[in-house]
């Protein structure tokens, strides 16, 4: 059997849902994964861009903060999950409440991250949610 090139390689869609400028930052990070396949990066700071982005297609991973202005983050985690629970979800906040970390936990999420995000640990968990899910992250 050949493997595939890398750059042959279907890309994966990343749903990065932050209404703080981490959307540009790590959009330009996971442009440089060594995943060994490129990175199709979405990214929505509202309600209307979280649905428009869902309704153009299922993303492979979704990163997001439940602590948006205008989105109630862990709201809509759980209409997502109601949708799909395959889909692996990153959790990444600054507001590290108790109650909070229960709730994410709760609904099945991959990773709960702390910010200021490290890159290179996000990177990782990116890397094993894809292993984990069968390459679909």
């Amino acid at each position: 059997m050949n493997a595939v090139p890398p750059s042959e390689l279907a890309s994966k869609r990343v749903l990065i849902l932050d209404d703080q400028t981490e959307v540009g930052a790590l959009s330009m990070f996971f442009g440089q994964f060594e995943h060994g396949r490129p990175y199709e990066v979405m990214g929505a700071s509202n309600r209307a861009e979280a649905v428009s982005a869902l309704s153009r297609g299922r993303p492979d991973l979704i990163v997001l903060d439940p602590q948006m202005k205008e989105l109630d983050g862990l709201q809509l985690l759980k209409q997502i999950r109601a949708l799909d629970q395959t889909i692996p979800v990153i959790v990444v906040t600054g507001k590290q409440k108790t109650h909070e970390a229960v709730e994410v936990l709760k609904s099945g999420v991959f990773a709960y991250v702390p910010k200021p995000c490290d890159f290179t640990k996000l990177e990782h968990l990116v890397g094993l949610a894809d292993a984990v899910n069968g390459g679909s992250a």
